[in-house]
């Protein structure tokens, strides 16, 4: 590993993204898992590494070295370089995933959801304390072993770091498919709401449908089905008295129509969680909002076809 860029050997360049990847992690695990109230292991791949904050860190500091001496020019540079970076990771990721691996689109000052002031902001911070605090501890820990060791430990790293990316590319994959077939079998039973004329609009009947879209992200599928299930059944029994239609024949088969597309809503999608394999789980749990990222990447382009 004699190569060099910007004159830094190439095996200090990949061992400090390492290193700055595995802090990333621990932030962003200790963070989450405040703030969840529970264990997250955070990040793209399965193992302790956030490889966002890796890349990151190693570019802004091949680029701002000259920089260096001059801490306003280092902040500037910092909040460009990264917010650059942000914005293109999550672009490539969304139209390669098709889904957000995290959005700002709740924030004021945002662009397409990518980046936000906020974040470009401290992004200029973390690249001061970068040069000042972090570079130097990760440059010690690098120099406490000779780099012959260094080497092989390096090799044995990139080789499971490689197999995880790859199993994590895969899972994040058939996420995808996923959350498009939930997808798929909530518009199914949007449009036969519609059709039965329970609501009114398409926007009040997707209101509704939002709480079972939310009990998906919590896993509390089952009790806020129950409970959407009587509130299905009571409109359908307000919209028969409004309409002066005994109940007969005509009510009994609707409203055991209705049920039934209900139950079988709750069958599909057991099935399909069944079928989700640990890496699959592991990943929701760290980025619960993905499935609302794809619902938002799927509106988005349905828009666009429609144009």
């Amino acid at each position: 590993m004699d190569f060099e860029i910007a004159g830094i050997s190439l095996y200090y360049i990949i061992s400090w993204f390492f290193i700055y990847s595995f802090l990333g992690w621990v932030w962003e695990s200790v963070y989450v898992s405040v703030k969840k109230r529970k264990l997250v292991n955070r990040g793209f791949i399965n193992g302790p590494f956030c490889t966002i904050y890796g890349a990151g860190a190693v570019t802004i500091y091949l680029l701002l070295r000259p920089l260096r001496g001059n801490l306003a020019l280092l902040y500037l540079g910092g909040v460009l370089t990264a917010t650059v970076l942000e914005y293109f990771t999550g672009w490539i990721m969304e139209a390669v995933f098709h889904t957000r691996w995290w959005d700002y689109s709740s924030k004021k000052f945002n662009l397409h959801g990518y980046i936000s002031l906020a974040s470009s902001l401290l992004w200029g911070v973390f690249s001061i304390l970068l040069f000042k605090i972090l570079q130097p501890f990760v440059s010690w820990l690098t120099s406490l072993y000779p780099q012959p060791a260094g080497e092989v430990i390096l090799a044995v790293v990139i080789i499971l770091y490689c197999a995880d990316f790859a199993v994590s590319a895969y899972t994040a994959f058939g996420l995808s498919k996923t959350f498009g077939k939930v997808e798929d079998m909530l518009e199914d039973l949007t449009s036969y709401l519609q059709n039965t004329r329970l609501y009114e609009t398409r926007e009040e009947i997707g209101e509704k449908l939002e709480s079972i879209r939310t009990a998906i992200r919590q896993g509390e599928l089952m009790e806020r089905l129950e409970a959407r299930r009587e509130e299905f059944i009571d409109r359908f029994e307000t919209v028969i008295a409004e309409n002066s239609l005994k109940e007969g024949r005509f009510y009994s088969e609707k409203k055991e129509e209705l049920e039934k597309r209900l139950d079988d809503f709750l069958r599909k999608y057991m099935e399909i969680r069944q079928k989700q394999n640990v890496f699959k789980r592991r990943m929701v749990r760290a980025y619960p909002n993905l499935k609302n990222g794809f619902k938002r990447y799927r509106e988005k382009h349905q828009d666009k076809r429609t144009r």
